[in-house]
């Protein structure tokens, strides 16, 4: 089936679509400077600090889309030996210590963004390209963000039934 290209696809999945960019780049780029390594003997010394920032950014954002697709591994052994109401009540409480920990974990790397230099705005260049590091680092705050916003969605479509969709016969909640 095709589906039609729209704006609000786009914005809908534009993790995935960073995701997917980010990682197709630095593919094609760590695939260049082995070639040109060991055939022109002339190895891309920018190619690092792309490939590098380029990877935190296709981690945390892609980390952010597969919460998103409920796609991340988990160990439910636990889960699974519970059964009706309180295995009901074990998912719920997970969430909100998800929900917790991700809060926990974006605001302490915002906080360490904004107070790590005494309240002196330093910026810190790349080693070759001299590009602000910040680039590279902001991609953790947005990425575990992205998930504390996908996690309070959960909640509220899961817990407080807000936000969900009617679930049609055989259909998907998403």
């Amino acid at each position: 089936m095709k589906h039609k290209i729209t704006l609000k696809s786009i914005v809908t999945n534009l993790d995935a679509i960073i995701t997917g960019v980010t990682l197709s780049i630095c593919v094609v780029l760590v695939n260049a400077n082995v070639i040109m390594r060991y055939f022109a003997n002339h190895p891309l010394q920018w190619c690092e600090e792309i490939v590098t920032s380029l990877f935190v950014w296709t981690v945390f954002i892609g980390s952010a889309y597969a919460h998103r697709k409920h796609a991340h591994l988990g160990v439910d052994i636990v889960i699974n030996m519970i059964h009706g109401k309180a295995r009901r009540i074990v998912q719920v409480v997970m969430q909100f210590v998800e929900l917790i920990m991700l809060t926990v974990i974006s605001s302490q790397y915002v906080y360490h963004l904004i107070f790590s230099n005494s309240g002196k705005v330093k910026i810190v260049l790349t080693e070759l390209l001299r590009l602000p590091k910040w680039w590279t680092g902001i991609a953790v705050p947005i990425g575990f963000g992205l998930s504390t916003l996908y996690s309070i969605y959960f909640i509220c479509r899961d817990v407080f039934h807000i936000g969900a969709k009617k679930s049609t016969e055989g259909g998907n909640k998403e």
